[in-house]
């Protein structure tokens, strides 16, 4: 009986180590997925450079070139996904200051007018202003 036990101790520790060995090369592929990414397709878009993602207008798109402003804040939106290079697509923008709907990496997300003024849109070379 007590061997019994021990045996399968074993196979579960072992089954255990072979599923966390999984966990590094998942994050490695998702990585890949989104480093060959390409450019979505942007339906009725009108690409935009040279301006803040507030500034931007419902169906609006480009490219973040630069994120302006505290240390803090820029984490937060790096967190988010909005890296230098994402292409995002303004869907709305509520009214009387409210918050920005936008897409970016095959999913929806909403930002204050704060954090949306703080992103800089533009082309490949192009240099954000001074903040």
């Amino acid at each position: 009986m007590n061997s019994e036990f021990h045996r399968r101790h074993r196979a579960d520790r072992n089954s255990r180590r072979k599923r966390s060995g999984a966990r590094p090369d998942f994050a490695q592929a998702a990585q890949e997925a989104l480093d060959r990414a390409t450019r979505p397709v942007v339906d009725n878009g009108r690409y935009r450079a040279g301006l803040f993602l507030s500034d931007l207008a419902p169906g609006d798109c480009g490219d973040v070139r630069a994120l302006v402003g505290s240390p803090v804040n820029k984490l937060r939106l790096l967190e988010m996904g909005l890296t230098t290079g994402t292409h995002v697509k303004v869907l709305r923008i509520a009214a009387f200051g409210g918050p920005l709907d936008i897409v970016l990496r095959g999913y929806q997300l909403s930002l204050r007018r704060e954090e949306a003024a703080a992103v800089w849109i533009g082309d490949e070379g192009d240099a954000a202003p001074d903040s």
